[in-house]
């Protein structure tokens, strides 16, 4: 891998292929260069910009700017800087420096770093290639800055590792080399927690702002007693008037016995102390698991209050500044962004004291009921008034508090419209209704994952839960002119006419462009629909949890319902665009087993068995492909491994099938006839009911 990694290209090449005939040759510089900046969709790879690029040499020309708009340089250890920058230089030779914007320090790892990091969970596995924007509903998309600025998944979850060699007199000349770019507007600092010195005073001298995906301060996490000052590198850090975003991975006690006090100080931060910071993430950093007594020592006797920054004397500089930061305090800060991927560190209403929500543009995080109801108090005050993003996770129906479903209601009627939600939990149709209306008009992206919690009354929740069938979908089409992204489930229901109108309420909306669904089946029917007097014992009760006893007619409905093949994944998609005029390009279907606790079928071999025909597929549009889309298969893996399994099956007696395995083949030859020698091969999926 190469230490230095930039997104730009540096030079054409005869593999390029500029076409000198291009008609694209006759626009003026000054055209082609406003194209350039149209087809920069910000993203990692910049396909069209690349294209664009390399259709003729006026082009290659006119991308220029965009090209080297970004950088990226990935580093290890200072000793590797040198050779890093010199390389960097002669990339960017003939005035290219002048049309850097965006610099990035990313960490370099090593073979023996990604073996670590993979033992760790840290790193995730290469998304399929064709699961076009993937994470398109994960925290970093709430960060309201430009997607080269934000933190990755993997520095939001995991951290980074520590640069070795950390205090180097080699980190000074980064100052010169950041200094060549006149039009610098942001640096990133991702590679690890210390930030040289020269990065700090380069950024407040020429106000670049600084993003840092591993924001830490080792000087607060101290022993118990006696309180120590913070150093004065971390202090700076602190108060640095360029300082915009910040991703912090909070832990009031660490191993060791000892107490972490950056969570305070971020608080501090927040409220002023950091004048321009604008975007904050804090994620909650979870133990290695290992038994520490120092640490559970620590847990028993409490957290001793902070102290400050400079406890005990403070010269007449740090007392200013200490001043100023209570001055700050009582003003509150004006953030735009916050989020909370894990929980909420001291509660939403703590946050409301020390930062302005009314500048708050993004706002994600999980749900509980402490929070739900400053969330509602808060938007009820009008003090939402700039949010366009929220995320909203695991929205709980209690029992015990009847009131939470009015707090969600109240949240949702008093925010401002919304450009993107994502809502998950108890999503009731009442607070669905809501939300169509209030911010239906408004709402680019939507995402609905309708649950609730196992254990409460399910056939009375059930039956509030919100449904996306064909009206409720035509309901929304209505009132969501602009929506563009939408995920959410739907039931399969063999592909009879109720399941072709929820397609065909889809190709309402005139501009989606991009939709996931999730396709729900059963494998026994709702206990909500179940009559034990008209239709006897529920399956449930016939099964007693084993998959092998549940009876042929509901494992013939689950395989028929859950069978998705590349054609039936095909049609979706046509009926879905319609003529091929409208918008859609995009569309992801994954069927899924809707399950209540207590469910049969819940084994290792049952899940195993149903993966081999629950197939997943996205489907593109492509001028080229068969009929104008392309369809791909995903998690090939697991398919491979259902195979393994039917095959098992298909060469074992009845006396080795230890699980009652005969019963899903007898239920898979019911369905589909053994045609070929490899039997199981011959599914298919139901053909939709078009009505023709």
């Amino acid at each position: 891998m190469s230490p230095v990694s930039i997104t730009a290209k540096a030079q054409p090449t005869q593999t390029h292929q500029l076409r000198m005939s291009s008609p694209l040759e006759l626009f003026p510089l000054l055209i082609l260069e406003h194209i350039s900046e149209c087809l920069d969709d910000q993203s990692a790879t910049r396909q069209s910009l690349r294209a664009f690029s390399l259709t003729s040499r006026s082009c290659y020309a006119a991308t220029e700017s965009q090209r080297f708009s970004q950088i990226e340089i990935k580093i290890r250890d200072p000793q590797y800087l040198e050779s890093t920058v010199r390389r960097c230089n002669d990339i960017l030779v003939g005035g290219k420096q002048r049309h850097v914007r965006r610099l990035k320090f990313s960490e370099f790892m090593t073979t023996e770093d990604e073996d670590i990091a993979v033992k760790t969970g840290r790193h995730r596995q290469k998304e399929n290639l064709y699961e076009e924007k993937s994470d398109e509903w994960n925290a970093r998309h709430y960060f309201q800055m430009h997607d080269f600025c934000r933190p990755s998944h993997e520095d939001t979850w995991y951290g980074a590792c520590s640069i070795r060699k950390p205090h180097s007199e080699s980190w000074d000349l980064l100052a010169h080399f950041i200094g060549a770019f006149s039009g610098l507007r942001d640096i990133v600092w991702a590679a690890g927690w210390y930030i040289p010195p020269s990065v700090l005073s380069v950024s407040a001298e020429r106000r670049i702002r600084l993003h840092v995906h591993h924001f830490y301060l080792p000087s607060l996490v101290q022993e118990r007693d006696p309180p120590e000052p913070v150093s004065s590198h971390d202090y700076a850090l602190c108060t640095l008037p360029s300082l915009y975003s910040i991703t912090v991975r909070a832990s009031p006690l660490v191993p060791g016995g000892r107490v972490n006090y950056t969570q305070e100080a971020v608080m501090q931060m927040v409220a002023g102390l950091a004048p321009n910071l604008a975007h904050v993430c804090i994620v909650p950093k979870v133990g290695s698991g290992e038994l520490d007594s120092g640490l559970d020592q620590s847990i028993l006797l409490g957290r001793p209050n902070w102290k400050g920054f400079f406890p005990g004397q403070l010269n007449s500089m740090q007392r200013s500044k200490s001043v100023t930061a209570r001055s700050s305090s009582s003003s509150r800060g004006k953030l735009q962004t916050l989020v909370f991927p894990g929980y909420v560190l001291d509660g939403i209403d703590h946050w409301a004291r020390h930062t302005d929500f009314s500048c708050l543009r993004s706002l994600s995080m999980p749900w509980n009921h402490r929070d739900g109801i400053a969330l509602a108090a808060i938007a009820s005050q009008g003090s939402f008034k700039s949010l366009k993003k929220l995320h909203l996770s695991g929205i709980d129906e209690d029992e015990t508090e009847p009131s939470q479903q009015a707090e969600v209601n109240l949240l949702f009627s008093s925010c401002s419209p919304l450009d993107r939600l994502d809502i998950s939990g108890y999503i009731s149709a009442t607070t669905f209704n809501i939300i169509t209306r209030q911010h239906g008009p408004s709402l680019r992206a939507l995402k609905v994952s309708p649950d609730f919690s196992p254990g409460h009354d399910k056939e009375q929740l059930q039956s509030l839960l919100v449904t996306f069938s064909a009206p409720v979908l035509e309901e929304l089409a209505v009132h969501s002119p602009y929506l563009t992204h939408l995920d959410i489930p739907i039931s399969r229901t063999r592909g009879d006419k109720h399941e072709v109108a929820i397609y065909r309420a889809l190709s309402k909306f005139p501009r989606l462009e991009h939709i996931a669904l999730g396709l729900g089946f059963r494998v026994t029917p709702d206990t909500e629909f179940w009559d034990d007097e008209r239709d006897g014992p529920h399956p449930l009760e016939v099964a007693e949890g084993e998959s092998s006893k549940i009876p042929l007619v509901y494992l013939e409905e689950a395989f028929s319902n859950s069978a998705i093949d590349e054609k039936l994944a095909r049609s979706i998609f046509e009926l879905i665009a319609g003529d091929g005029r409208r918008a859609l390009r995009y569309l992801r279907l994954q069927p899924f087993r809707k399950m209540d606790r207590g469910d049969p079928g819940n084994d290792f071999i049952f899940l195993s068995t149903l993966r081999w025909f629950n197939c997943s597929f996205v489907c593109k549009r492509d001028s080229q492909g068969p009929s104008g889309v392309m369809v791909h298969e995903l998690d090939l893996e697991g398919l491979a491994n259902g195979e393994k399994q039917w095959r098992e099956m298909m060469n074992s007696t009845e006396e080795d099938l230890w699980y009652g395995e005969e019963a899903y083949v007898a239920a898979f030859k019911a369905i589909w006839p053994q045609k070929t020698k490899e039997w199981w091969r011959d599914w298919k999926s139901l053909s939709l009911d078009l009505g023709e």
